[in-house]
């Protein structure tokens, strides 16, 4: 990852990463709303680990079924780091940078802040399934979308001093829409821009 890259990607990433309670402002960007977020840069992936990622890239006869098969891991590489970013409180010894960038970034960043000054976390892993919906190969930078059912049920925000599970809002939605753009920059695909729809449940 190139310094100019690194830093055209400071400006907000993914707010909505997360939903709770005491720290609802924190844990609720990700997980519920439908807020919008602003672009900046950054970049590289590799697969998810244990949240239950239904990945397709549509069938064998989609001519660019090779390509959003690479754009899916993407997704699923930088929710893997993800994850590691918000058990610990830190995206350091994670591979967040490699996976996303512009607004997914920076909003990431700005969470983990509020979150290390609330004193929570996130304990387990989010369920996902997702599917590259659409690729557009053209321009200087192609673009591809995921579609994903994102299910919070196995993803608890905790406080870190006490242990004690905080649960989300009675009017937080489990299981909604998440809907990503990834960008290929330099030959790797990034999440750039993450947008959860908690009004469409899944």
């Amino acid at each position: 990852m190139t310094k100019a890259r690194q830093h055209t990607r400071t400006n907000s990433h993914h707010r909505r990463l997360l939903a709770a309670t005491a720290a609802a402002a924190i844990v609720a960007t990700l997980t519920a709303g439908c807020t919008k977020h602003s672009d900046d840069n950054k970049a590289a992936p590799s697969p998810s680990p244990t949240p239950t990622t239904s990945a397709s890239a549509s069938g064998s006869t989609d001519p660019q079924a090779a390509e959003k098969a690479k754009v899916l891991t993407a997704y699923n590489a930088f929710w893997a780091e993800s994850v590691k970013a918000y058990a610990t409180g830190t995206e350091k010894n994670t591979k967040l940078v490699n996976y996303s960038a512009k607004s997914a970034f920076n909003e990431a960043l700005a969470d983990l802040a509020k979150m290390k000054a609330a004193g929570i976390a996130k304990k387990g892993s989010p369920g996902h399934r997702a599917e590259a919906t659409t690729l557009d190969m053209s321009g200087e930078h192609p673009r591809g979308g995921v579609t994903d059912c994102l299910d919070l049920s196995t993803w608890q925000t905790v406080n870190i001093a006490t242990g004690e599970v905080r649960p989300y809002p009675s009017e937080q939605p489990l299981r909604y829409i998440t809907v990503a753009e990834v960008e290929l920059w330099a030959g790797q695909w990034l999440v750039v821009k993450l947008t959860p729809d908690g009004g469409r449940k899944c």
